[in-house]
């Protein structure tokens, strides 16, 4: 009888010893670029917009940073109307002077992150209604690993 409890209980433990394979995801940290030299047209601040908008649609967590040359800092003023005047808040967009490398006057990058795991699919903002229940979790904690907190010391 201790025999056969024995075996049991091997056989107990060793069905509780399964290796389980975790979720793998990859993070892909993206980014898109406009940049153009015509700032003295009227329609390039509404391209300059409708670039920024369309980014803004497919991801609303995307981060902007626009990169000007000098001679454009009127256009920039334009710009920065339209864009306090939008929906985009003033955390997502940052303003910058460009390098001496930047050959056009004008250099928009939007950057954000997609997130695809293995058993959850991809998470976008545009297919969160068909996101699987519980996949929510991994998708923030992949998030914090991509964008850690920092410290306000």
């Amino acid at each position: 009888m201790k025999k056969w409890l024995l075996v049991l209980f091997v056989l107990l433990l060793n069905a509780c010893s399964n290796v389980n394979i975790s979720n793998t995801s990859v993070m892909e940290q993206l980014q898109e670029s406009y940049e153009f030299d015509a700032t003295g047209k009227e329609y390039s601040v509404s391209r300059a917009m409708s670039f920024i908008n369309e980014v803004n649609e497919r991801e609303p967590k995307a981060k902007f940073k626009i990169y000007y040359q000098p001679s454009a800092s009127e256009f920039i003023d334009k710009l920065l109307v339209q864009l306090k005047s939008s929906k985009i808040s003033k955390i997502r967009y940052e303003v910058e002077i460009a390098p001496n490398e930047q050959k056009k006057a004008i250099l928009i990058q939007a950057q954000y992150v997609h997130i695809r795991s293995q058993n959850c699919g991809s998470l976008a903002f545009s297919s969160k209604d068909e996101y699987r229940f519980g996949c929510a979790l991994e998708h923030n904690r992949n998030i914090s690993l991509v964008n850690p907190l920092k410290s306000t010391y």
